[in-house]
């Protein structure tokens, strides 16, 4: 039986990889993004392999950013030591592929006819709607992925993203920067995401409450039980619940 929540809520938040946007695998979706990166430096005259390492290098520096540093500025400043290709440099290429290349990540996305059930209910429901996607991409990029169930990231309040957040999900510091933004507290928001490691034990440790979607579920092994949970049709009908 489905438990409805007990406060108001002010902020919805909801995933975006394999929740709104069903993946065939993450593994693939990262083999294809280095693909076309490669490609693309080689195009600007730029190395692939160490512009590629020094990449690697970035994105892990944006995963365990416990600075006050934005996450694209710890991606390039880690990627311009790596590389010993300035930020200037590496940029124009980042921006190339993520305007013209990137569109080939969606030959490994699903269909998701209810995404935009969700995403109607997510801004009915609440007074803010947020896409709380793992904050490592461009809007250009999130945008993309979003297009490609149906939605657009004009359809909502914020889209976390590598200019947007100082941390990454599992860091309940990314979260906090969320509720901090829209002046919510904790009680007053709501998590909905498929993995339990980088969206459902964080939000708990904010005291945020959350809904756990069984379709694509990740669980790292965690426990889960003690979530809200059920698939895309139970989420629709309890979003609809919310007074």
């Amino acid at each position: 039986m489905m438990v409805s929540v007990k406060q108001m809520i002010k902020l919805l938040m909801c995933d975006l990889d394999n929740t709104l946007l069903p993946l065939h695998t993450q593994e693939k979706f990262v083999d294809i993004w280095f693909r076309d990166v490669a490609r693309k430096f080689r195009e600007h005259g730029l190395n692939p392999s160490v512009a590629l390492n020094a990449m690697n290098d970035g994105c892990r520096a944006m995963i365990f950013n416990k600075s006050e540093k934005l996450n694209i500025d710890v991606f390039y400043e880690v990627a311009s030591e790596r590389s010993c290709y300035t930020r200037e440099e590496l940029e124009p290429v980042m921006d190339d592929y993520y305007n013209t290349t990137f569109d080939n990540v969606r030959e490994i996305a699903r269909e998701n006819p209810f995404a935009p059930e969700i995403a109607r209910l997510m801004r009915e429901k609440s007074e803010h709607a947020v896409i709380a996607t793992m904050p490592m991409f461009p809007l250009t990029a999130c945008d993309k992925r979003l297009s490609w169930v149906g939605l657009s990231a004009s359809m909502f309040d914020l889209v976390t993203t590598c200019d947007y957040s100082s941390a990454c999900k599992p860091n309940p510091k990314y979260f906090q920067e969320i509720l901090d933004d829209f002046g919510v507290r904790p009680s007053e928001a709501l998590m909905i995401g498929n993995d339990v490691r980088e969206d459902m034990e964080p939000c708990e440790q904010l005291g945020i409450d959350t809904f756990l979607v069984t379709d694509n579920l990740i669980t790292h092994n965690l426990p889960y039980s003690r979530f809200r949970q059920g698939n895309y049709p139970v989420l629709i009908e309890f979003l609809k619940s919310i007074k």
